[in-house]
């Protein structure tokens, strides 16, 4: 991954002096990885995306609800890792490796439930948001 567009990525978590760095959800910075990952071959497509997103989501929930635990639901979110490797090594690639880089990224640096609920999924969601100009909704 190019260090210029995501440089220190999560070198140093997510947070300074207990808050969500600007930098995981500024637009600069995300809607530029976006742009990239949108014209990378294979490009990312919106239904790529969400796919791995909606994961996310499901276990913020769950979370969220109290339904389940952070230690059950680590499992899961590691879970992210194997998916992008699958994605990446079809052949072809159905995920470029930016994304793979981002995803492998993120899941080596969420060790707590605050890293996932406050700072991996702010950072993913930016990165989403911003996206949505750029990730078709299908392969050309």
């Amino acid at each position: 991954m190019n260090q210029s567009t995501w440089p220190d990525c999560i070198n140093d978590g997510y947070f300074v002096n207990e808050c969500l760095h600007p930098g995981y959800v500024v637009r600069e910075r995300m809607e530029n990885l976006a742009h990239m990952m949108a014209n990378a071959k294979p490009s990312l497509t919106s239904h790529q995306i969400r796919r791995f997103f909606q994961h996310c989501r499901a276990i913020e929930a769950r979370l969220r609800a109290k339904t389940s635990t952070w230690g059950r639901e680590l499992t899961e979110f590691k879970k992210l890792d194997v998916a992008v490797a699958d994605a990446f090594g079809k052949s072809p690639p159905k995920v470029p490796e930016i994304f793979r880089d981002f995803i492998q990224k993120n899941v080596l640096a969420v060790k707590t439930e605050k890293d996932f609920l406050e700072g991996f999924l702010p950072h993913f969601e930016a990165l989403v948001g911003f996206g949505s100009a750029y990730f078709r909704s299908e392969r050309n």
